[in-house]
């Protein structure tokens, strides 16, 4: 019996996303178990049990076409690793590194190749990418790897497919999908079993019924499938030629290999690499979220490299206006207000439409998401809304407070 956070079972149900946190698979199932807890940035080589430098791990991993890296979503340290993977690649390999994300979906392609090429701020950039609609995690999260991808005009590609899709094969499996979303349906291959039974252990016994959970895993072959997919046709693209291919995704997607890499390979053979990196121990505030969870014995690797990393989140150094909203054909309206928030202690309504934020106009949520990540505790914001067609200002200071999942 294994426990897990629940938070990331809810996020997963409603993303279509595997698990992210790669401490789901107990240590005595790795060949050569640690004989004590190890220590922050400890790296091992799973195969062998060994210890790796970074270097060492980079000598490991550079001779793989593809390097599947398993993060933990909320993890500052998991986004670290990833960066210093990417970044120690391109300096062995210069213009030859491309980074595939699991967070953008295939129809937001466009935006980022903009974005490599310097043709877009970073609202602009979090507009054009949807970013707000498509991912669940602060976008600080990846601000770096998206900087460094910038700076150095290495290439990013969009694995996920269309959210339209993804809606038509949960709601109606693959073989219903309609005419029009059909032509964009990656080629499916059998379920594995060993990936089946994980995943049954994890969200088997969460869920009401065989439906939800045939429903669910659907939706994750789609991801997969879909990811393999774009991250081929890259690789065989002038684009990508004699590249190597990052990607970033929840752990659970390339772990044990019958994700990402299994399909990848199916598709065309090449040689690669899993690197997770593993949160030494949750952390107290997260501990009330654990569940017990049945994970079967899975007679595979689960990676080639662990990374040991301790955890950090951003719900700490975050301010939050405490407001449920919703865009509302161009209108950005709250929906809901917490109680003792900024927005409560503002006087902020509900039901109203959020005009502007300090002179700025809010067209959307992500330019009200945007502005308030921009803020400190103790800073002042003036926000303008409109309630009944009368337009009222209030003055906002923020001051740290617990998240919710419903509110910003």
């Amino acid at each position: 019996m294994t426990r897990v956070l629940s938070l990331l079972v809810s996020i997963c149900l409603f993303a279509g996303c595997a698990a992210g946190r790669s401490s789901l698979v107990p240590l005595e199932e790795t060949p050569y178990p640690l004989q004590e807890k190890p220590k922050t940035d400890e790296i091992r080589h799973v195969p062998t049990g060994l210890p790796l430098s970074i270097e060492g791990m980079m000598e490991i991993l550079s001779g793989a076409r593809l390097v599947c890296i398993g993060e933990t979503h909320d993890n500052l340290h998991a986004h670290r690793v990833q960066l210093i993977v990417i970044r120690e690649l391109s300096r062995r390999f210069p213009g030859k590194v491309a980074i595939g994300m699991e967070m953008f979906r295939e129809p937001q392609q466009e935006a980022l190749d903009r974005w490599t090429r310097g043709e877009l701020t970073e609202i602009e950039f979090l507009k054009a990418s949807k970013w707000y609609d498509n991912w669940a995690s602060d976008f600080g999260y990846y601000r770096d790897i998206l900087t460094f991808a910038r700076e150095n005009r290495i290439d990013i590609v969009a694995l996920n497919p269309s959210r339209e899709l993804q809606d038509a094969v949960s709601r109606s499996g693959l073989d219903n999908v309609s005419e029009d979303l059909k032509a964009n349906l990656p080629e499916m291959g059998p379920p594995d079993p060993w990936q089946r039974a994980a995943m049954k252990g994890i969200f088997g016994g969460h869920l009401p019924t065989e439906g939800m959970f045939d429903s669910f895993l659907r939706v994750q072959s789609l991801w997969e499938e879909s990811m393999a997919s774009r991250i081929v046709e890259y690789l065989r693209s002038p684009r990508g030629s004699g590249k190597k291919m990052v990607t970033l995704s929840g752990g659970w997607h390339v772990k044990y290999g019958f994700g990402i890499p299994k399909k990848v390979i199916r598709r065309m053979p090449m040689s690669y690499a899993i690197l997770l990196s593993d949160e030494i121990e949750i952390p107290e505030e997260k501990r009330d979220q654990l569940m017990e969870v049945d994970l079967p014995r899975i007679p595979l690797l689960p990676a080639d490299v662990i990374w040991y990393v301790p955890y950090e989140d951003l719900e700490g150094t975050r301010m939050r206006l405490g407001v449920r909203i919703a865009d509302h054909g161009g209108r950005v309206i709250v929906e809901g207000v917490e109680e003792g928030s900024p927005a409560e202690k503002a006087g902020i309504p509900k039901g109203c439409e959020i005009v502007s934020f300090d002179d700025r106009p809010v067209e959307d949520t992500t330019d009200l998401f945007y502005r308030i990540g921009e803020k400190r505790e103790g800073d002042v914001a003036i926000v303008v809304y409109r309630l009944d067609g009368v337009e009222s200002k209030a003055t906002v200071t923020f001051f740290r407070m617990e998240r919710t999942k419903a509110h910003r």
